[in-house]
């Protein structure tokens, strides 16, 4: 099914300088087309996402839009139709987004969700988090073009899910001197804390390194492992368990004097062992 988008926006009446209502739809329109070929590139898909007026509703002023048909398998629109979603959602209680590293928490979340959408012929997802952050600066414009009292919403007509656009949220940096630093690949054997396990499909995990302290998202590749773990052959993992396991850990390094390095993806290469109900505390050692 090719579901349809609705990108709606609630106006002041008798408004002022009403051109900026129809320049801020328009700006949410090439935003939402922006966030969606990125997400397609992190799939390794080779066509080009772009939305089709469906129809244009009065009263509010909203725009019903369908991907062009014939550019995409229907699957991958739905994953970026539903991740888009998820986007609104995770951006609706922040007020700005200003570095690297909030940049590359948003990024890792709709990996997460992209990766719901995963077959065996795909592979994980990766967004480019330099274009992400162009994406994102085109929203915040739209954003900009609303007075403060006015509002806006996106939501997928099929389902009937409408998410709040938080119209008050910036982008606070210029995405040309963005990830322009270095990222290291590092192989270790961690202890791991499990704050959230993914109990259905491939998505990220989330992990809390009783070793470094570091709280990343890790995706778990053993799949032998994460099978016997998801059909209920491995006991629920609890919150003073300790899973030991081989990672390898992304590490982004800033240019000098612009941030500190973070941890930009993980995988958990092997699960070696669960240490049930142990609760580490030891001293942490830095990973970087």
């Amino acid at each position: 099914m090719h579901e349809t988008l609705r990108i709606k926006i609630d106006f002041l009446k008798e408004r002022q300088r009403p051109a900026e209502i129809f320049q801020a739809m328009s700006s949410y329109i090439e935003a939402y087309e922006a966030i969606g070929q990125v997400m397609v590139g992190s799939l390794g898909a080779q066509g080009e996402f772009a939305l089709r007026l469906e129809d244009v509703e009065t009263g509010s002023v909203a725009s019903v839009l369908k991907a062009v048909p014939g550019r995409l398998k229907g699957w991958f629109e739905t994953a970026v139709f539903e991740s888009s979603m998820k986007l609104a959602e995770d951006l609706a209680g922040l007020e700005s987004t200003t570095t690297e590293e909030e940049v590359d928490q948003l990024a890792s979340g709709i990996e997460a969700e992209l990766a719901k959408f995963n077959d065996e012929q795909m592979f994980a997802p990766k967004i480019d988090r330099k274009a992400f952050a162009h994406a994102l600066n085109k929203l915040s414009e739209a954003n900009k073009r609303l007075l403060p009292e006015e509002s806006a919403s996106a939501s997928i007509v099929e389902s009937e899910n409408v998410t709040a656009i938080n119209t008050h949220w910036r982008f606070n940096a210029n995405p040309k001197e963005m990830f322009q630093g270095t990222t290291e690949t590092k192989g270790c054997v961690d202890k791991l804390y499990v704050r959230a396990p993914v109990n259905i499909g491939k998505g990220a995990w989330a992990m809390l390194s009783a070793s470094t302290n570091n709280r990343y998202n890790a995706k778990i590749t053993d799949l032998p492992w994460l099978e016997q773990y998801q059909d209920g052959s491995i006991a629920p993992i609890g919150p003073r368990d300790v899973m030991e396991a081989e990672v390898s850990i992304e590490i982004y390094s800033p240019p000098p004097g612009k941030g500190k390095p973070f941890i930009s993806g993980a995988k958990v290469v092997r699960v070696l062992q669960i240490h049930r109900d142990v609760g580490l505390q030891h001293e942490t050692k830095p990973l970087f």
